[in-house]
Parts: structure tokens; C-alpha cells; sequence
């Protein structure tokens, strides 16, 4: 162990970090989060690694056949180096394979994957843009937050922009079929709300925002329609949707002018980018939120078919 920790770089602890909060990644991924050049640098260095006992790889099988990239989590030697870090004793390897058979023969795998492209496609919407649209400062695992404030999210992060400003902001992600839209507004319930008290949480911002991320824009719609008719005109809890239509094809990235601001979140009815969302969100957590709103009939939601500059629907 010692002999492995003297060989150790900055960036090796930063994988050794992401592996310790979130369990695995792929090599693609890692390549992203860590700031390797390439996946070819990322794949020999990992490889050096998993050589010395440093990071365990596995590459499950798919279910119609072939196999998935490599996936990477803590070796005994690293599972030791982070230990030694944070002063507390190192997962039993016993206990890491354990992990390593739920994930890959459970739902776990889908659920973690589906959270780890996501913050990935963050921080990769920014790369091209040489550090002009911020960086993403903190990440935390969803059973951390669950732990913390007692909130069923798909995460919670920091992005922080170059002028200093930040967003704090947790994700509920739609993913159908495994959550549908009734258990996605039973998850925001469970997130703190700044206009009741009982519900808030120690360490829980009042100006954080709950971002949604939708698959497509008729599942946005049924979601927003579903959560104000539930939540009401009470509520002061910042939320922001968006969906995967606006995102693809490129330009707009996550950071883009993707994101529909709903609840406390001042508005001027337009899309948002998220450094609008956090001015708009810091400014209404100094203020008093306005009311959830909605435009029905008959208890339906009205869909307003158009399209953008684009050529994208629009609602």
C-alpha cells in the first residue's frame, strides 16, 4: 500500500474520490470527470492501476449479447488509500463484491447509469467552452443526500460559474418505465420546502433549485401539469424543468437555455439557462414566492403546438 500511495497522482485521488462516493463509473466517464485528455490516456492509466491493486474493473455482459465497457471501482489497495484519508476503517472486500453482484444483476445498474450520464453530459456541455460556463464543484451520491436530509433525489451538486456564483441543485430524473410520474411528484414532496417549515433540513439552502429532467416534451408537460395540480399555490420550493428534446440534437447543452422554472422561481414565462435559473432562484429566496400556476381545462392540460427558431415543438 505504501509503495502503491507514493505513486499516487492528484488526479488518481480525484478517481479514487468519485469511486469512494459513487461506487463505479466506466472509462468514458472517468475520462470526463477527472480531466484526462482522452479515453486512451484514461484507459492506460486506469489499467496501471488496476495493476497495482489500486481499482477493480469488471465488464458485464449484455443482455442481447456482447458485453458493456469497462467499469471501474475501488481495488483493496485504493479501498485502503481512501481509508487512510478520511481516517476510518476500508471496505471488507467481501463486502465490495457483494456490491459488485447487486449492481449488475439488479435494477441498481440502470438507475446509477442513468445518474452518472447525466452529471457527466454536464460537465462535458462545458468542456468546448474552456471554463466560461463554471465547473462542477460538488456532487453528492443520492443515498448521502437520503441520509442527510431525508430526500429521495438522484443527487445533489454544486456548479459553480467564473464569476463565483453557484447553483446548489438536486435531480429528479424521469426515467420511464422504472419511475413513473406519480412516484417522480411523491420524490419532490419529500424534498425540503422553504414555505414549510417542518420539512426543512439542516445544510439545505432555501435558494436550492430541484431540477427535473424529462425524456422527452409530452412527458415534461404531463410532469409540470402533475405537479402543480399537487403542490399548489403554497409551495416556495424552486423547480426547473427540461427534457432531452432540447438538448438533442446539439447546440443546446444542459447548462443552456433548456430549463422551464416553475414554484418559487421568479419567471418571465421563457426558457432558461442555469445561470438565469440561479439569479432567478437567489432572488426569490430574498423575496416572496409566487404561486404554482397552470393552464387547464377540464381538469386537462392545454398543449400549445408550435415550434422555435429550431424547428423544435415548443408548448
Amino acid at each position: 500500500m505504501a509503495a502503491a500511495a507514493g505513486r499516487i497522482t492528484d488526479r488518481d485521488r480525484r478517481v479514487l474520490r468519485l469511486l469512494e462516493e459513487h461506487f463505479t463509473f466506466t472509462t468514458s466517464q472517468l475520462a470526463v470527470l477527472a480531466g484526462f485528455g482522452s479515453v486512451i490516456t484514461t484507459q492506460h492509466r486506469l489499467a496501471v492501476l488496476h495493476a497495482r491493486g489500486v481499482l477493480h474493473r469488471d465488464r458485464p455482459f449484455r443482455p442481447g449479447g456482447g458485453s458493456y465497457e469497462w467499469h471501474w471501482m475501488l481495488g483493496p489497495i485504493g479501498a485502503r488509500i481512501v481509508a487512510a484519508e478520511r481516517g476510518v476503517s476500508p471496505i471488507k472486500p467481501a463486502k465490495v463484491a457483494a456490491r459488485w453482484r447487486k449492481l449488475f444483476h439488479g435494477w441498481r445498474w440502470d438507475e446509477l447509469h442513468a445518474q452518472h450520464a447525466w452529471f457527466c453530459a454536464l460537465v462535458a456541455a462545458v468542456r468546448d467552452e474552456h471554463g466560461t460556463g463554471g465547473e462542477l464543484v460538488a456532487w453528492r451520491s443520492p443515498w448521502r443526500v437520503s441520509r442527510a436530509w431525508k430526500a429521495t433525489t438522484d443527487g445533489y451538486g454544486v456548479w459553480r460559474y467564473p464569476d463565483g456564483g453557484e447553483l446548489a441543485f438536486v435531480l429528479l430524473l424521469d426515467d420511464p418505465p422504472r419511475v413513473g410520474v406519480s412516484e417522480l411528484r411523491d420524490r419532490l414532496t419529500t424534498i425540503p420546502d422553504p414555505a414549510i417549515a417542518f420539512t426543512r433540513r439542516d445544510g439545505y439552502g432555501d435558494d436550492t433549485v430541484t431540477l427535473v429532467w424529462c425524456t422527452t416534451l409530452r412527458r415534461e408537460q404531463i410532469i409540470r401539469h402533475a405537479i402543480t395540480k399537487h403542490l399548489g399555490g403554497s409551495t416556495g420550493m424552486p423547480v426547473a424543468l427540461a427534457c432531452a428534446e432540447y438538448t438533442e440534437p446539439a447546440p443546446a447543452g444542459l447548462h443552456d437555455r433548456v430549463w422551464l422554472p416553475l414554484g418559487g422561481i421568479r419567471r418571465d414565462g421563457c426558457r432558461l439557462t442555469l445561470a438565469e435559473v440561479t439569479d432567478a432562484a437567489a432572488a426569490s429566496a430574498r423575496g416572496p414566492a409566487e404561486s404554482w400556476w397552470e393552464v387547464t381545462d377540464a381538469d386537462e392540460v392545454i398543449l400549445y403546438d408550435d415550434t422555435d427558431d429550431d424547428g423544435r415543438q415548443v408548448a
